[in-house]
């Protein structure tokens, strides 16, 4: 099987961490594979890479490229299977395609209406042409996947036409990298209550609510700390960010916040490990990496309460309203007060991620739906 994969839109977040796991997996099996990746990408070339420059044009111009030049492309290439696994593909594609639908926001009726209104008028035709373009493609594959059943029904909402070819396949871990350990820190060891968020900045991820909710904490004796793996540069470069910015200015000020900034994934268990609570407040996703991680290494979560944080953790973690930075606070103090409620939680997420979430099944998983697709062709 020969399976070319076009991962040109991964630049950061959850998408660089899927392309990493699925490249070092597939070389792992002796697939023959090649990725499509932009020249930005920050990744370590473990399999066959082409590189593009295509990031650094205007969504129109991209748009006409991918039907065009990449086309050719993929024609040339000749692979048995075209993974487009980032949203959008090929119309009429030349070879059997499997599509990847992994953004919510321009299906979730929630995240239109909460976080789309901050993002200014230019960006409604934008999304308008972008959800577009992801139902065009879904419909010029043999087979679209999405990381949960929420996004399914979200995307099926939009397009219920295509509800014999869409099916979930869920994530996961890398369980011999995420896991429990003997050396992992006791509860308020030294007084703070440590709180991490891991994630790349989009203002749906609204991290300016934990800082909101921190100053709740501290003036009712709890005090606490948060880590981000993001950057003010980061935060100030994005639409609808004003907020989160000057929320989190105010926080580095009181000395509450540090902003890590991109932590290396290899990493990222360490920092899991080094903190109290994996706090996860953002409105929109269509899995979130992150979630599994922290149920990985032990770490309690409290989580905005969504559909999709509520399918992956379960009763694994604590759910907060999720535009409410008082009910936040309310449910740290819960999870602080109760180690019985956090003990069970951790087991809980342990065991959802032994059972539903390694990653090693989410790529069996695929490779079936690619040996399927191409039977069927």
């Amino acid at each position: 099987m020969k399976v070319l994969v076009n991962s040109i839109s991964a630049k950061k977040g959850g998408i660089i961490t899927y392309t990493r796991n699925l490249m070092r997996s597939l070389v792992k099996r002796n697939v023959d594979v090649t990725f499509a990746l932009s020249e930005t990408a920050p990744l370590e070339a473990d399999a066959p890479v082409i590189s593009f420059s295509v990031d650094r044009i205007s969504p129109i111009r991209r748009a006409i490229w991918e039907q065009t030049k990449w086309r050719q492309i993929v024609r040339r290439h000749k692979p048995d299977i075209l993974y487009s696994s980032a949203n959008f593909g090929v119309l009429a594609p030349p070879v059997p395609q499997v599509l990847l639908v992994r953004e919510g926001g321009q299906f979730d009726p929630y995240y239109l209406t909460t976080v789309a209104p901050r993002l200014g008028v230019g960006s409604i035709f934008q999304r308008i042409a972008r959800r577009k373009l992801i139902i065009a493609s879904a419909r010029s594959s043999q087979l679209v996947i999405t990381p949960t059943e929420t996004m399914k029904d979200l995307l099926l909402g939009w397009a219920g036409d295509l509800a014999g070819r869409v099916r979930s396949n869920p994530y996961g871990t890398v369980p011999n990298l995420f896991r429990p350990t003997p050396h992992s820190r006791r509860w308020r060891e030294d007084g703070v209550l440590r709180l991490i968020f891991v994630s790349a900045y989009y203002p749906h991820k609204q991290p300016g609510l934990i800082a909101e909710a921190m100053v709740r904490l501290a003036d009712q004796g709890i005090p606490c700390h948060l880590t981000l793996t993001m950057s003010l540069d980061e935060i100030a470069e994005s639409s609808g960010c004003l907020q989160d910015h000057f929320l989190l200015t105010k926080g580095i000020e009181r000395g509450q916040v540090t902003m890590a900034g991109e932590i290396p994934y290899e990493e990222l268990p360490e920092v899991y490990r080094r903190h109290d609570l994996f706090v996860f407040p953002s409105l929109s996703e269509t899995f979130g990496h992150p979630l599994t991680e922290a149920m990985s290494t032990g770490t309690p979560i409290v989580a905005a309460d969504t559909a999709v944080h509520r399918e992956v953790c379960k009763d694994a973690a604590v759910y907060h309203s999720p535009l409410s930075s008082s009910d936040l606070a309310h449910q740290i103090r819960r999870l602080d007060s109760d180690e019985r409620l956090r003990r069970a939680n951790v087991e809980k997420g342990l065991g959802y991620v032994g059972a539903d979430y390694p990653w090693e099944a989410h790529v069996d998983r695929l490779l079936d739906s690619f040996e399927q697709v191409m039977a069927k062709c």
